[in-house]
């Protein structure tokens, strides 16, 4: 394995770390509801009203 086969092996594997983080971070940010504000509803409460519109 030369220097190149190296390189492209890390940037790879990053990228798929990259991936799987982003996925994480989708699914946890909108855990609570429709938004973020914890409400567990999409119109529950003004903030969520407000975010639909």
């Amino acid at each position: 394995m030369n220097a190149c086969d190296i390189i492209v092996t890390v940037v790879l594997s990053l990228a798929v770390v990259a991936v799987i983080a982003i996925g994480i971070y989708k699914k946890v940010k909108h855990k609570g509801g429709c938004c973020d504000c914890g409400c567990n509803g999409c119109t529950a409460c003004d903030k969520c009203k407000k975010e639909e519109k």
